[in-house]
């Protein structure tokens, strides 16, 4: 029993760090409710304590290969058990019985022991409960967290009726159990078919499912790395002007200072002109790198309308913890959310930028304006009284 908490812990532990939040059926709950069910259908076959023990360390292991591979994670979750069982210190036996156990959860795979059979109905028992439609909506839910696997409602439903007609429940208490509320949940999924054939919705075009999930993320990384290389580009720019400025101001202050108390004020006009030029083409280049930031106020209602940007720091950073933390989540868990927060985020950061380089291009050309009209401004004085 002892091996069956370590092995619990390390689950929880497991999928917290390394399983993705993307998943929302194959999650941790799901494990949990497989190794729950497990224990009981193990204790109404009366199996003995090292038996039920193999069985529900499968269960626990069974999806967690998901953190290594979506297509093989059977294979996977079999290297991660005999790895932990082995540093645990458990026999081979036990451990190739795990194996056995985690390798019958496969879809299609032959039950070919008691042990297997458990497991088994206990992977299907979702399919023999109340909350089957509501279960059934999370798989729908990650299969649209990635975009190769999405398919319409109407699809799905399909696909979801020839998974729960093909199921076969093994044990006694399976049997006895799930098997009623099996067929009750048949009819559930036809009626959903039927109501959904009823609404004649246009289909998606197969050219507008060709993206990929890794493909988009790609164009978000790149669409960032562009945009803070510009803004690292308009900060340098800015920054030139800032130190030119504010060293010609120093200087034409104290010359323009030298020259009202001599006699020759050819230098005084024109350094007049630079001056005012170059103080507001400093502003505009002080405006242009001022910090913004947000409030930081919030409200529930912006948060269940999904109005507020969790990505800007802005938004959120008098935002208690766990509030911010179940924002995320729940960000993560929502594909049309969380690619819908991206392209926002994407968005503002383009128009902070816009609003950067024109302040940056008034900033530039009052430079030059101010600049050109000085050294025009001073050869007019020079060859008018020496002409």
């Amino acid at each position: 029993m002892k091996i069956v908490e370590e092995v619990k812990a390390f689950a929880i532990r497991y999928y917290e760090e390394k399983v993705s939040a993307l998943l929302n059926y194959h999650s941790i709950e799901h494990t949990r409710l497989v190794a729950q069910v497990s224990g009981t259908i193990a204790d109404a076959e009366g199996l003995n304590e090292r038996s039920k023990d193999i069985v529900v360390v499968a269960a626990w292991f069974h999806d967690i290969g998901h953190a290594v591979s979506l297509k093989d994670h059977e294979a996977e979750g079999c290297k991660i058990a005999r790895q932990f069982l082995s540093e645990k210190g458990m026999d081979e036996e036990f451990i190739v019985e795990v194996e056995k156990c985690i390798g019958a959860t496969k879809i299609g795979a032959p039950k070919n022991s008691l042990l297997e059979e458990i497991i088994g109905d206990a992977d299907f028992a979702h399919a023999g409960m109340d909350n089957f439609m509501e279960i059934s909506n999370l798989l729908r839910k990650e299969m649209c967290n990635f975009v190769e696997r999405k398919c319409s409602k109407r699809d799905y439903w399909k696909q979801t009726l020839d998974f729960i007609l093909g199921i076969k429940y093994y044990t006694n208490y399976a049997k006895n159990t799930f098997e009623p509320v099996r067929l009750k949940n048949i009819r559930k999924v036809e009626k959903r078919i039927k109501k959904l054939s009823g609404n004649k919705k246009t289909s998606v075009p197969k050219s507008a499912q060709k993206s990929t999930a890794r493909g988009i993320e790609t164009m978000f990384r790149l669409t960032a790395r562009n945009q803070i290389n510009l803004s690292s580009i308009a900060d340098n720019k800015a920054n030139i002007m800032l130190t030119i400025n504010a060293v010609l101001v120093s200087v034409l202050m104290s010359t323009s200072a030298l020259t009202l108390q001599t006699s020759e004020h050819n230098f005084l006009v024109p350094g007049i002109i630079l001056i005012i030029g170059c103080l507001i083409s400093l502003v505009f280049a002080i405006f242009s790198v001022i910090p913004k930031y947000g409030t930081g106020n919030y409200s529930d209602e912006d948060l269940k309308k999904r109005k507020l940007n969790l990505l800007f720091f802005g938004n959120f950073f008098k935002m208690p913890y766990e509030t911010y933390e179940k924002g995320v989540k729940e960000m993560m868990n929502d594909y049309d959310y969380l690619y819908g927060t991206l392209t926002k985020d994407q968005y503002n950061l383009g128009k902070v930028l816009a609003k950067k380089y024109k302040l940056l291009s008034y900033s530039y050309r009052v430079f030059l304006v101010s600049f050109v009209v000085a050294v025009l401004t001073f050869l007019f004085q020079y060859l008018s009284k020496y002409l």
